[in-house]
């Protein structure tokens, strides 16, 4: 699904994301996430780099979600969608290099790179359709 334009923007203002998983059994799991943006119109780019719980689920179960806030038209959306673990290609060389130039911690490596396929955006109940 395209990501319209100002949900885009939204997501890359936030400082920090939710991000929920669950395992194969429907265990959930939330975590605050800073290293999430718009990788192009349909897909979010993840950086993993401490996951444990979430990395576990993932593998097990690749379907997740996140929220991100629009405070200025105090309305949040919803995106849900399905996972790609990336390693050893552009994607992750792309995931490095971002961790590099955002943070200040010189012992942050990313394990993979995480592509979320957007297939679903909600404001509220109301699905938001492609434009």
């Amino acid at each position: 699904m395209k990501i319209p334009e100002h949900i885009q923007e939204i997501i890359n203002k936030q400082e920090l994301h939710i991000l929920s998983t669950s395992t194969r059994d429907g265990v959930p799991n939330v975590i605050y996430l800073k290293f999430l943006k718009v990788y192009n119109d349909e897909q979010i780019l993840i950086a993993n780099n401490k996951f444990s719980k979430t990395e576990k689920n993932l593998t097990e179960n690749p379907r997740a979600s996140f929220v991100v806030l629009d405070k200025e038209n105090k309305k949040s959306y919803q995106i849900k969608g399905g996972v790609e673990f990336h390693t050893n290609d552009d994607v992750f060389e792309d995931t490095v290099k971002w961790v590099k130039e955002k943070s200040s911690s010189p012992d942050l490596h990313p394990k993979s790179g995480i592509i979320f396929n957007v297939e679903e955006i909600y404001c509220g109940a109301e699905k938001i359709h492609e434009e």
